[in-house]
Order: C-alpha cells, then structure tokens, then sequence
C-alpha cells in the first residue's frame, strides 16, 4: 500500500532518535510535546508499524523504527540540500556544508579555506568535525556529512562511497627533543622502542608498523592512540616516537618539541582523498568547499 510520508513526520522521529526523550526532541524541532507524538504517531499509522517504545531512560527505537530513522535522516539530509541547491544557483550565499576533516588537513589548509569560503558565500554555515574515517562513513550513509577529507583505505570503501585524491602526504618518524634515537638512520634500530601509533587501517600509523614490522628489528612496542592531541603529547613528554605527516613539523608548536629522525628508507605514502556517497548532488556551496580544499593542499 502506498503510504504518503511527510516532512514534520520524519523530522519527529529522527529527534526522538538523536535526543531520546519527547521533551527534549521537541525542542529540537521547534514544536509543543502534544504535536511531536502526533506526528510519530501519525507515521505509525502510515507505516502500519510501531515506530518507538518507551523506556526507563526516555523513548527507544523499535526495529522498524531504526530501519526508518536510517533513511529519514538521508532524506531529510536531502531535501534540505535541494532548497540550498536552488537558492545557491539563483545566487543566494546561505546554505550549510557540514563536513570532516583530520588534523593534518585542518593544520595545513582550515584557516586559508575558511576565509576563502566566507569572502564568497558569508551567509554560508560550516559545521567541521574531526574526520578519521573510521567514525565518519556512518554519517557520510545517513547525509549528516556532505564530505570527508581524510586518509583512506581505498580497498575497505564500500561500493555507496566515492574517494578523490587531493594530495599525497610524505611522513617522517619523530621524537622529542635530545631522544636518544634521534640520529638513527634505519628502522630496524628503531624497532625495539616505544611508539604511539594510530594502527586503523586507513591511518598514517598502520603503513608504519608495517615497515617496522618487516625491517627485521624486534617486535615494536606499541600504544594504540587514536587521539591526536593524547598522541603528540605522549611524542613530546616521552621517549615514544610516532608517525606524522613530514609538514606538522614546520607549525612552531611542534617543531619546536619534535624533531625528524633521519631514516634512509622511504616510508610509505599514503594520499588524502575527498570522500562522497556515490550517489550524493553536491550543493554549489559544498563544490566550492571542496575547491577550496584542493587548491589549499596542493600549494608547497
């Protein structure tokens, strides 16, 4: 039977979602207690399923509810993208590009993007969170991010995803100021020390243990160490070396902390990529985004 889903409906459920509690969704959306169940409780009918249960903690997706939630949030992603597409093409400057980025990218290129951005389009609002691949492709799927710009491993992307390499990023092994390793020219010698390293797949890390592993020293010693900022200081205030892109070296607050160890064998490249659903319209705001971007990242 072909039902007639509405706007303020999905919105209702995809609050009741992300907030879990009618008071707080309410809010969210901007309508009275009273109009929010109303409106679930008209999908429901529609749908001929129940679409949310209440619990000690608030209000929990059923099944069929979850199924739903998973697609109204790409929709209502969508629709939203439509009416900006349309103004941004009769010149309106307004709009949202919500997008993820990694440390590297963002110390390299945010601020001169950002000023580029806004000179064209200053009504436009960007919305930037941290963008390890890891934790962003479930948003890329549900359309709360228009894009990523990260390293990837172009082998694990699923087929609903699209990859375009922007820049390829040179690494460099470091450690603190007057480490006892910092004059070593192999890995092999500088297996048997601690490192911190981030060992997901699609990370700068990953590709080094690798060598390490296969440059015939001892087995590395490794933290796992996913946070960027947990990772430099643990660099700067320990003996632990890491891998880091060669060009956070020239930022003065690193610089000044870390320094280059001189190995003589090349370390793997790993190239950052502009991530997309397959599928997606890019609006002219987020194209231009991404413009951006590119031309930052491939500047000396």
């Amino acid at each position: 039977m072909e039902t007639s889903l509405k706007h303020h409906q999905l919105r209702a459920l995809v609050a009741i979602a992300e907030h879990g509690t009618v008071r707080a969704a309410a809010r969210a959306v901007s309508l009275s207690q009273p109009a929010l169940t109303k409106a679930i409780r008209e999908l429901e009918e529609d749908l001929g399923a129940q679409m949310v249960v209440r619990s000690g903690t608030g209000m929990q997706l059923t099944a069929p509810g979850e199924r739903v939630y998973a697609r109204a949030s790409l929709i209502l992603a969508e629709m939203r993208r439509v009416r900006e597409d349309i103004e941004q093409a009769l010149g309106g400057r307004g709009g949202k590009v919500t997008f993820g980025i990694t440390p590297f990218a963002a110390m390299q290129s945010i601020a001169q993007v950002v000023d580029q951005v806004r000179l064209r389009m200053p009504e436009l609002q960007l919305v930037i969170h941290d963008g390890f691949v890891g934790p962003s492709v479930g948003r890329l799927r549900d359309g709360s991010l228009d894009f990523l710009l990260s390293v990837v491993d172009m082998d694990k992307l699923r087929g609903d995803l699209s990859y375009r390499p922007v820049a390829e990023v040179p690494l460099a092994i470091v450690g603190r100021r007057g480490h006892p390793l910092a004059t070593a020219r192999r890995l092999a010698d500088l297996a048997h020390a601690t490192w911190v390293l981030n060992t997901a797949q699609e990370s700068f890390g990953h590709g080094v243990l690798e060598a390490l592993t296969a440059s015939g020293g001892e087995t590395p010693r490794v933290v796992e160490c996913t946070s960027f900022a947990a990772g430099m200081e643990l660099s700067c205030g320990t003996d632990a070396l890491a891998a880091v892109p060669e060009r956070f070296l020239r930022a003065p607050w690193i610089g000044e902390r870390l320094v280059k160890i001189p190995i003589d064998e090349p370390l793997p490249a790993v190239q950052l990529c502009v991530v997309t659903r397959r599928d997606a319209l890019l609006t002219p705001a987020c194209e231009y985004t991404i413009d951006c971007f590119e031309s930052a990242l491939t500047c000396p």
